[in-house]
Formats: structure tokens, C-alpha cells, sequence
């Protein structure tokens, strides 16, 4: 499971990470998570968090939820599992030709940055919380379809 931290200069998160932010996110998701377990590498001078599930979509052994959440409200919220797969829901600046605002998607299978794969997102709300309990419906939508094909469709999300 890789982690691209995304940090060229056309598409970079503004601020600092705010592991108070980090914190609420973690708790958001284990709550209706209960196998999830997440840790915030480093409480003085936070880099991300990373939420770990012991199992996974289709053939996945294992997922990874690797979160980025500043001071401004920018985040980066990246899956990654034990297949190989990556995708990535985004809210910052970007030079990508679409969408138009800073919310975006990099799909799967390698949360490519390139200009023709990056799609909007379907993240909406920016609250944590929110963003945190439509990020679990998506996974577990994809976990019981066994596939990643519809990991950015989402209705009514919370």
C-alpha cells in the first residue's frame, strides 16, 4: 500500500495539519467502524492519520485510510488495500482542467493525477464528521459489491 502525498506545487494542501481535526475524524469513523483502529504519526508535528481494517474490498486483505485535514480545511483522504488499489477524494487548489472547484476525485486503480482521470467528487459537506461517515458508505458500498467501480458514486450521503 502506497501513499502519494500529493505535494507537487499545482496540487498541495494549504495550511498545517490540525490533529485536533485528525482526532475528529478518527473518531467519526471508528464510531461506526468498530474494526477500524487509526493513529496520528506523530501528536507534535502531525503528517497524517492512518485508519487500518483488518479486511477489504473483493480480494483486499487489509484497507488503509490515510488522512490529511489542515487548519483551512483542506484534506486528502487516500485508500489504498493490500490489492494494489488506490484512489484519493481531495478538497484544495488544482490546476486539473476539471472539476471546477477544489473538490476532486482520483479513481482507482492508482488515484492517477493525471489531467484526463482526475473526476469531481461526491463529497459535497465539508464537515469532518460528514466527510468522515460519506468516505465509510462509500468503502462499505464497495465492500459489499466486492468491487471499487462505484468507490465516487454516491446518494444521500450523510
Amino acid at each position: 500500500m502506497q501513499f502519494d502525498s500529493g505535494d507537487d506545487e499545482s496540487h498541495a494542501l494549504r495550511g498545517t495539519i490540525d490533529v485536533t481535526k485528525l482526532d475528529a475524524f478518527r473518531d467519526a469513523f471508528t464510531a461506526i467502524e468498530p474494526m477500524a483502529s487509526g493513529a496520528i504519526d506523530d501528536r507534535l508535528n502531525p503528517r497524517e492519520l492512518r485508519l487500518t481494517i483488518p479486511y477489504g474490498v473483493g480480494e483486499a486483505e487489509k484497507t488503509l485510510f490515510t488522512v490529511r485535514w489542515t487548519t483551512v480545511d483542506d484534506y486528502n483522504i487516500h485508500y489504498s488495500d493490500t490489492s494494489g488499489r488506490n484512489c484519493r477524494w481531495d478538497i484544495h487548489p488544482h490546476d486539473f482542467s476539471a472539476p471546477p472547484d477544489e473538490r476532486h476525485f482520483h479513481p482507482p486503480p492508482d488515484a492517477s493525477s493525471a489531467d484526463t482521470h482526475v473526476e469531481a467528487s461526491c463529497l459535497r459537506e465539508p464537515s469532518i464528521e460528514i466527510v468522515a461517515r460519506g468516505i465509510h458508505l462509500l468503502w462499505r458500498q464497495a465492500l459489499d459489491e466486492g468491487s471499487m467501480a462505484n468507490i465516487n458514486v454516491g446518494t444521500n450521503l450523510p
